[in-house]
This record gives structure tokens, sequence and C-alpha cells, in this order.
């Protein structure tokens, strides 16, 4: 019995031991963390301090805003170009600034000049290239105002019948090269390259 309890009581001191161990070994690393901890609260609060004074010397530097007074512009607030974006009643061709640029003839020409110069000289690199996708979206690209130009300056011409019939023959050579740039033959789509800007420059000769 005697033995047993010692037994016992060895036990329990080895274990009491253990248990006391790892307590002071807790208590090593608790205290070997605090300051670590305290190092980096320190640290944050610095941050924190010097974040504070750098945001009072902006706001101390900060410029007043101007005020403006539109009025002493003179602006006539009776035909204002923003208004008459807003104003559903307006036609849509006014709102969105169509009908302003069709009037002015000379700005049409230009327009469709350089979409003839970059059918002569871009298109026809993508060609050359065999660059059949970039050739296609420049295309498309240069078309996109086209028929609206051409039938603006055929409504300004002499001869309309004449001026609709230019711009029949330049669309279907249009047509035939991006047809011949889908297939990607290049034989073909260099020459109704060629012949899209040859009937081009007719029609622009006869308009101008």
């Amino acid at each position: 019995m005697q033995s047993m309890m010692l037994t016992r009581k060895s036990g329990a001191a080895l274990v009491g031991s253990g248990r006391g161990a790892s307590a002071r070994s807790v208590v090593v690393r608790a205290q070997a963390q605090e300051p670590t901890s305290s190092r980096r609260q320190m640290l944050g609060f610095a941050g924190l301090a010097a974040g504070l004074l750098v945001g009072a010397n902006q706001s101390a530097h900060a410029i007043g805003i101007e005020l403006i007074d539109d009025k002493s512009k003179k602006l006539d607030y009776n035909n204002n170009i923003a208004d008459q974006a807003r104003d559903v009643e307006i036609d849509n061709n006014i709102r969105t600034g169509r009908s302003a640029e069709r009037a002015d003839k000379k700005f049409v020409v230009s327009r469709v000049n350089e979409s003839k110069k970059r059918i002569e000289t871009d298109v026809k690199g993508y060609i050359d290239s065999k660059a059949w996708y970039f050739a296609t979206q420049e295309l498309r690209r240069q078309l996109g105002n086209m028929s609206l130009d051409m039938n603006t300056l055929v409504a300004a011409s002499s001869d309309k019948k004449q001026g609709a019939a230019l711009k029949k023959d330049f669309f279907t050579a249009v047509d035939n090269m991006d047809f011949a740039i889908k297939k990607k033959d290049q034989a073909k789509a260099l020459k109704y390259q060629e012949e899209s800007v040859a009937k081009l420059g007719e029609f622009i000769a006869f308009a101008t």
C-alpha cells in the first residue's frame, strides 16, 4: 500500500511538475511576446499620428474654390446646345448635331476625302499583309458615315440621278472587296480595293 501510495504521490508530483513546467513555459512565452506586441502598437500609433499630421498640413494648404458667374459671359440661355441635347421634342438629327455638320458641305467633302485616303492606304496595307480581320474592321470604320455623307452631297448636287448612280457604283465595288476579304482572296481584294478608290474619286469630283 505504501508503495502504491508512493507511486501515486510520485505520479502526482510528476504531473504536477509537468503542469508547472508548462505553466512556466506559457508565462515565459507570454513575457517574450509582450514587448513585441507593445512595439507593434507603438508603431501603429506613430503611423496614425503621422497620417493625421500630413492631413492637417494638406488641409492647411488647401486652395479655395473659384466661383465663376456665367452671366458675365452673356450666354444665350434660350438657344443652349446642352439644353437642345436634352430636349426630346427637338428632332434627333438636330439634337445629335447631324444637321449642323451636314449643312456644311465643305466639312462633308473633307470627311469623304479622309475616308477615301484611308481606304487607299490603310485598307490596302492590311490586304497586302493579309491581315484580313484588320482590313475588315478598317473598311467598316470608313463606311460608318459614308452613305449618309454621299446622300448629303447628292442632295446638294444639280444632277441627283447621276450622283445616285456614282454612289451605287462605289458601293458595288466595296461589296466585292469586302467579299474578297472574307474569302481571303488577296488578288481580288486588291483589284476591288483599287476600283473602290477610283469610283469614290469619281463621286468626289462630281460632288465638288
